[in-house]
C-alpha cells in the first residue's frame, strides 16, 4: 500500500467516525426516551444499508377506537327495550300541564303560518282527533308525551295513555285563539326529520 492510499484510508476512517459521532448526538438529542444501544444499532443499519433515517419517529395517526358501550341505540334497539312506549301510569296528565304552558308559549311566538306548523316541536301540545277512519279514536285528546315517526302518544285528563296513528287522521289544536286542523297524512316524520324537511308544496293545516 503506498503511502498516499495510507493517508486515504485513514482519511476515510476519520470522517467514517466523525459522522458516526455526529448522527448519533443528533438522534439521541431529538430522542432523549431511546437508550444508547438503540441509538447505535439505528446508525449502524444506516450506514451499512445507505437509507434515510429520520431524527424522530414518522408520525402515525392512531386509529379511534370505537367504544361499543357508547354507541347510541337504534330505533330498532329502542322500540325492543319498550323505550318509545308509555303505560297507564308512568305519566300523569298534572305532570305534563307545566310543559303544555311552555309549548303554548313557544308555539304563540311561531304563528299559525304553513311551514312553521310543519316544522313546530309538538311535545306538550294538547291535541284532539276531529276526523278519523277508526271510530273509536274520534274526539280523543290530551297532551303529546311522545312523537314517533307514525303516532303521536298523548296522555288524558284520566292519566290514561292513548297511541294515536297519524296516517288517515285529522288533528286539531288552538294557536293564538285559533282552531289549527293538521292532516296526520302529512306529519309521517320522526319529530327531528319534520323540523330539517323541505316544507311540501300542499297545504298541511287549516285554520
Amino acid at each position: 500500500m503506498t503511502h498516499l492510499q495510507c493517508n486515504k484510508r485513514k482519511l476515510e476512517e476519520v470522517n467514517s467516525s466523525f459522522t458516526k459521532s455526529f448522527v448519533f448526538n443528533s438522534i439521541k438529542q431529538a430522542n432523549p426516551q431511546k437508550s444508547d444501544i438503540a441509538v447505535a444499532n439505528l446508525v449502524n443499519n444506516h450506514i451499512k444499508t445507505n437509507s434515510h433515517i429520520f431524527l424522530k419517529e414518522p408520525y402515525k395517526k392512531k386509529n379511534a377506537k370505537k367504544n361499543p358501550e357508547k354507541q347510541p341505540l337504534s330505533h330498532k334497539e329502542r322500540r325492543d327495550l319498550g323505550l318509545q312506549r308509555l303505560k297507564d301510569g308512568e305519566v300523569m296528565f298534572k305532570d305534563l300541564v307545566p310543559v303544555h304552558k311552555l309549548w303554548c308559549e313557544y308555539i304563540s311566538q311561531i304563528g299559525c303560518k304553513n311551514e312553521d306548523i310543519a316544522r313546530a316541536d309538538l311535545h306538550g301540545c294538547f291535541l284532539t282527533v276531529t276526523k278519523t277512519m277508526c271510530p273509536p279514536l274520534l274526539r280523543k285528546s290530551g297532551i303529546i308525551a311522545m312523537e314517533s315517526l307514525n303516532t303521536f302518544t298523548i296522555v288524558d285528563q284520566d292519566d290514561k295513555v292513548h297511541v294515536l296513528p297519524k296516517k288517515g287522521n285529522v288533528f286539531s289544536f288552538i294557536v293564538n285563539d285559533q282552531v289549527v286542523n293538521i292532516f296526520g297524512n302529512n306529519f309521517l316524520f320522526r319529530p327531528g326529520e319534520r323540523i330539517m324537511k323541505k316544507i311540501l308544496k300542499q297545504k298541511i293545516i287549516s285554520i
